[in-house]
């Protein structure tokens, strides 16, 4: 599975008016994909009217679909652009090898188990 931004913007003439009476099924749509699992963020724009979704699919094709079958998608009232994102590399690559990165990541317990004069030089 990948996550899958996408992002919408209203073609020109469209307006908060037009898209008024398609809105309640609009939302009925995501919520329904939320519940799937299928959508797992979803976020109003702060820059123009419009949303962003987090999608969790096998690819971006499938995140298309979901999209093409929005209310106002199959009305011709949006423009879609996606971001497909994947896992990152391992950084543990770019480190110093005398660096720890293994388990744990709460290393609170280790530094209080430490003799006095080394948990001085432990780094914070």
């Amino acid at each position: 599975m990948m996550k899958i931004v996408a992002y919408d913007r209203f073609k020109p003439g469209v307006t908060m008016e037009t898209i008024k009476p398609y809105i309640q099924d609009e939302v009925a749509n995501v919520w329904r994909l939320w519940k799937a699992g299928i959508v797992r963020e979803n976020y109003a724009r702060a820059d123009v009217p419009g949303v962003v979704i987090v999608f969790e699919c096998g690819d971006l094709d499938e995140a298309k679909r979901y999209v093409e079958d929005f209310p106002l998608s199959r009305a011709g009232l949006l423009e879609w652009d996606y971001i497909p994102l994947d896992a990152p590399l391992p950084l543990e690559f770019l480190f110093d090898s005398k660096i720890d990165v293994g388990q744990p990541f709460d290393r609170t317990k280790i530094r209080s188990d430490l003799p006095r004069a080394a948990t001085a030089e432990a780094p914070q």
